[in-house]
């Protein structure tokens, strides 16, 4: 046999080359003596001879110990039958898998008994849109209606109207609930609005602060804003048991919370100067650092309304400063 210089970078693929080269031309051999032949350790050769093995161009001869060569094309067509038995052996546990998920889903599945968690978001864009849609949504409502507004309160048309709808549902004995901020009942048009509500039958509630708007049919629907601070923007229309819950449980917090609105219920300073709750809540959103815009928007009033309501906390408290009139406050448990 020729030999071979012996080449320390010699790559795998250049070994497997002269090996089979080697087999080649001389038939079965022992790995040792090949390796010998072409001047290579059974180290440097063992890279070459996996090569070899791998792609299927040698195997076990019939004579013990000795390895033969086998042609490209037989090697080739034994490494596709080898493939086709990887593939048939894939598809087997494909379908047995297939069929466990079948069994699953088909005869166990049903036994569990699962509540209904169907939930529908829409977002309603737009203020034709929105009044068409209250129009149906009225529709639907045949035990209560329950909704809360942190003010201020719309045009004198819409008020109107909706006077009509609350008198429509009592008349049909559908309960009215309503909350709103104390600050609705801070002008004439507002406390007549509310005495009107009072008047048809609706249950009406007064809180310092409401954190938005909402509007909750039976228990199956809800209508708010997308944003509370941007009431004009788009409302969202929630249907499904599984969360409307969750927003009748704040609701009724929020209800227990209120007092009920009387003719005699006012939002300034009494005859004893006592402060009211708006007041109370003015300063405590003051502590918490809030702007008098963001103050505004909490209350649902103008920023002019929140400036009196300082002041008048400051005049009560007699403080000199925003900052005095926090300390006071606190040490007077006050907030």
């Amino acid at each position: 046999m020729a030999g071979v210089a012996r080449r320390g970078d010699a790559d795998a693929a250049g070994i497997g080359l002269a090996i089979y080269r080697a087999l080649l031309a001389n038939g079965s051999c022992e790995r040792e003596t090949v390796n010998a032949s072409l001047g290579l350790a059974d180290e440097e050769a063992a890279a070459g001879w996996r090569e070899l093995d791998d792609l299927g161009l040698v195997r076990p001869s019939w004579r013990p110990g000795k390895t033969d060569s086998v042609e490209p094309d037989t090697a080739l067509m034994g490494l596709l039958a080898k493939q086709r038995e990887t593939l048939l052996a894939q598809r087997d546990e494909l379908t047995a898998v297939v069929k466990a998920a079948e069994t699953l889903m088909e005869r166990y599945r049903p036994m569990v008994t699962r509540e209904p968690a169907d939930v529908e978001v829409e977002v309603l864009s737009g203020p034709a849109r929105r009044r068409e849609f209250v129009l149906d949504f009225a529709a639907t409502i045949s035990e209560v209606v329950s909704s809360m507004h942190p003010g201020p309160l719309p045009p004198p048309e819409f008020l109107e109207n909706s006077l009509e709808t609350d008198r429509a549902f009592i008349d049909h004995g559908i309960r009215v609930r309503a909350i709103y901020g104390q600050s609705v009942n801070s002008g004439p048009r507002q406390r007549k609005y509310l005495s009107d509500l009072t008047a048809l039958g609706a249950e009406v509630r007064l809180i310092p602060q409401v954190p938005f708007d909402l509007l909750v049919a039976d228990e199956h629907s809800a209508l708010m804003t997308s944003d509370p601070s941007n009431p004009e923007g788009p409302a969202v229309v929630i249907r499904g048991q599984t969360l409307i819950r969750t927003y009748l449980a704040m609701y009724e917090d929020c209800w227990l919370r209120a007092v009920p609105h009387t003719a005699k219920t006012s939002t300034s300073p009494d005859d004893e100067h006592e402060l009211t709750e708006q007041h109370r809540t003015t300063l405590r959103l003051l502590a918490n650092g809030l702007t008098d815009e963001r103050i505004a928007r909490k209350l649902g009033v103008s920023l002019r309304t929140v400036s009196r309501l300082v002041s008048e906390v400051m005049r009560y408290l007699d403080a000199e400063s925003r900052f005095q009139a926090g300390v006071l406050a606190a040490s007077n448990d006050l907030i």
